[in-house]
């Protein structure tokens, strides 16, 4: 009932965010219609409500009508009120024509052509009533022509609205619809002038700053043009409208030291403008766009900087669309793969559960092959702890023979030497076969755990797929523009940034000119990108030379490791290995079972194995099963190994500890010495072993050391010791040297592997 309930208020509010959304939609049209009822161009009422309803349909339609309808009436005069209104009825009669008879086709250009041809008659009927001239005839046919162009974005943009479409993902197309819709409603509402102040130019002032820091130059240039122009059509002094595309390009420009310079240069370009005007609308324009920079200011900067980044940095849907069908093949594999697994499980299960026994197995056998053609078998029955004794005794390995039978049994049983024998028989017979039988169920179980860590792998690789990596391509265009600057001839550019958040920007030249400084384009190309890069790679190729830059990393690992064998041997049980991605830090370290050769081979193939996984990008959960699976089947006897793994986020410092039957390790935090250690199952035991897994973050100065559990044959508490004491020195070898000989010293002659492992995070 709880949930019912629950689920019923759920509903209840989705309804009503549904239904307020709605109608905050319908309340937009209407202001939006009333608005556009009174657009002013060049001095000619041109009536863009009649557009804008020529766009809509439905509940859409009424609301448009109707704020059309009262804005001509309270906004227009008697002389031209007409001009919008017979319009605006005509066009909405023909819309419902067009619905009812399920009109679709050519429904936008049917509707433009309608929109003209009722302008055009209205304005020219009013034109001729009164003083006809050929400039008022020309500027009614360029009024009808707006009118009837403002169709085409007007859908645009209420199919934006309609589809709910996000900002982020929407093209060109959609882009250019809604800044024109916004142009016109500035148009409309520009009359309205509060002491000189006039909210349309602040509002236009607000969307250039804005447009400058989201879009850079090229967005604050463009929408200071498009607005400027509106403005100057609707009456402002066409001087003071050009400045606007000056401050947004200037704006644009310095977008890049943050939010805000971005707005002091908007700010000190409008006041340029206005001193040079002189008049008193100047001073207006200034004072607009101070406040519309103030406010553009005190919006919290972390709200733009995630606005922008996901405008700059759209995610790549290509790469989803090309590889979905490959990523939902991979998901149907690997969930059929899975189900495999499990007949075979469910199978086995079953055939346990339907073999009787083993000692009722091996008395059905006995009394089929000598009872049965007893002559007493129907007079004579032992008693129900005979037989017992004798399996018991079979049970210890040793063989029985008449005399372990009762004095009473032997005295009734003529067949008890061949009784005797053929227990021992049946019962060698039913050793070898339990024996295979549980060669059979490990073989089993081992095929189960293939078949599970393959379907686990499919089912990654098909997510990965799915997720993508993301293309920079306005980062792209920033850096090609950056190398035109030094003077590279740039034939291509790509700018990629991975799910692991690191950068890689490949760009490809015809050559590096002379002198350049690759330190001096290194810092270029890091402030234009927002990101810390390494000096470039060049490499050679048919086309010319490729630069490759990579994200600098805010984390650099210095390691150090010492290790030593058991009693002096050639070969330690102990194998580690240490290597780095694009954006982490790996250390591994196994300990093999046992000492000497044999356990060396199990450290090493676990560590080599699993690092081969790893750097082909393979999950470490992935990684650990099929390592499990290669060191069961290696060989006939049992083959365990430990994994001590260590995963550093060289951008973060985030570091997972993941360890499987590995001995505790130890890491700094803030001057203390911290111990991890949590139980896990070692490699080679059971058919599916999982990671026990530790969290932690690394900041610079702060040291994390790794041992195999040789080195704590005497304790830890010397180790915290000696860790503290060391603290993020400089020199890891030295201090791994020096834990080694400790623990030798401790440990004294009869020590077992040993190896220690030491990395100091230093902050770049």
């Amino acid at each position: 009932m709880e949930n019912s309930k629950s689920l019923r208020e759920g509903d209840l509010a989705d309804i009503l965010v549904e239904k307020g959304s709605r109608i905050f939609t319908l309340v937009l049209y209407f202001v939006s219609s009333f608005v556009l009822s009174g657009a002013e161009l060049l001095s000619v009422k041109a009536p863009l409500s009649i557009g804008l309803a020529a766009a809509c349909k439905g509940s859409e339609l009424l609301c448009v009508t109707a704020g059309g309808l009262l804005g001509a009436m309270l906004r227009l005069t008697p002389e031209v009120r007409l001009n919008a209104v017979i319009p605006l009825s005509g066009i909405t009669l023909i819309i419902f024509i067009l619905e009812k008879y399920g009109a679709v086709k050519k429904r936008q250009l049917i509707l433009s052509v309608s929109v003209f041809l009722l302008c055009f008659v209205c304005g020219t009927a009013v034109m001729f009533s009164q003083a006809p001239t050929l400039p008022a005839f020309i500027l009614a046919v360029c009024s009808s022509l707006l009118c009837a162009s403002s169709v085409t974005f007007y859908s645009g943009t209420t199919d934006c609205i309609r589809k709910r479409r996000s900002p982020y993902m929407l093209d060109n197309h959609s882009l250019v619809c809604i800044v024109a819709s916004l142009c016109t409603l500035l148009l409309g509402s520009s009359e309205i002038s509060l002491l000189g102040f006039r909210p349309a130019r602040f509002f236009g002032c607000f969307v250039i700053v804005t447009a400058a820091f989201l879009f850079s130059r090229s967005g604050g240039s463009i929408a200071g043009i498009s607005i400027g122009g509106c403005i100057a059509v609707s009456g402002t002094s066409v001087a003071l409208s050009i400045c606007y595309g000056i401050c947004g390009l200037l704006s644009g420009i310095f977008s890049k030291f943050g939010q805000i310079v971005c707005a002091v240069v908007f700010t000190l370009a409008a006041g340029i403008a206005a001193l040079l005007d002189g008049s008193n609308e100047g001073l207006c324009v200034f004072a607009e766009a101070a406040a519309a920079s103030f406010i553009f200011a005190a919006i919290p900067k972390s709200r733009l900087s995630r606005v922008r980044s996901n405008i700059l940095n759209p995610k790549v849907r290509r790469i989803e669309n090309e590889f979905g069908s490959a990523g939902e093949r991979l998901l149907e594999a690997s969930r059929a793969i899975g189900s495999v697994s499990e007949c075979v499980s469910s199978v086995s299960k079953g055939i346990e559960a339907m073999s009787p026994a083993n000692d009722i197995l091996i008395c059905m056998r006995v009394s089929e092959r000598v009872c049965s053609q007893c002559p007493l078998k129907d007079t004579f029955c032992p008693e129900n702890d005979e037989f017992a004794q004798i399996l018991e005794k079979l049970s210890q390995g040793e063989t029985v023979s008449a005399e372990d039978f009762s004095a009473n049994f032997n005295a009734k049983c003529p067949s008890v030497p061949r009784l005797a024998d053929c227990f021992n028989r049946v019962h060698a017979s039913r050793t070898a076969i339990n024996a295979m039988q549980a060669n059979s169920a490990r073989n089993r179980e081992l095929a189960c755990g293939q078949f599970d860590w393959t379907a686990d792998l499919l089912r990654e690789l098909s997510e990965d797929l799915g997720k993508g990596a993301q293309v920079l391509f306005n980062k792209e265009k920033c850096a090609a523009r950056v190398l035109s600057e030094f003077g590279f001839e740039v034939q291509s550019a790509s700018c990629i940034q991975p799910l692991s958040g690191a950068l890689k920007l490949t760009c490809t030249v015809d050559g590096v000119p002379p002198s350049t400084s690759l330190s001096a384009l290194t810092a270029a190309l890091s402030r234009e990108l927002e990101a810390q890069l390494n000096p470039p790679e060049i490499r050679e190729t048919e086309g010319g030379k490729e630069l490759v830059f990579l994200r600098k990393e805010l984390i650099k690992i210095r390691l150090g490791s010492a290790a030593a064998s058991c009693g002096g041997k050639k070969l330690c049980g102990d194998y580690f290995e240490c290597f780095r991605t694009d954006s982490k830090a790996y250390i591994i370290l196994s300990d093999g079972m046992g000492t000497g050769g044999r356990a060396a081979i199990d450290s090493t193939m676990t560590v080599e194995l699993f690092s081969r996984l790893i750097r082909a990008g393979i999950s470490l959960d992935s990684a650990l099963s099929i390592t499990n699976s290669a060191l069961s089947v290696k060989s006939d006897d049992e083959s365990l190994s430990t994994l001590d793994i260590a995963e550093i986020d060289l951008f973060d410092g985030s570091t997972v500890i993941l360890k499987a039957g590995a001995a505790p390790s130890f890491y700094t935090f803030s001057g203390k010495v911290r111990e991890i250690e949590i139980p896990s199952t070692p490699l080679g035991i059971l058919s599916k072993v999982k990671f026990s897994r530790y969290s932690l973050k690394l900041r610079g100065g702060d040291t994390l050391v790794m041992v195999s559990d040789g080195i704590l044959g005497c304790g830890s508490i010397w180790l915290k010791d000696e860790i503290k004491a060391f603290s993020g020195g400089t020199d890891a070898s030295g201090f791994s040297e020096m834990i080694l000989d400790s623990a030798r010293r401790r440990c004294g002659k009869k020590f077992d592997d040993m190896t220690v492992i030491t990395a100091v995070a230093e902050e770049i």
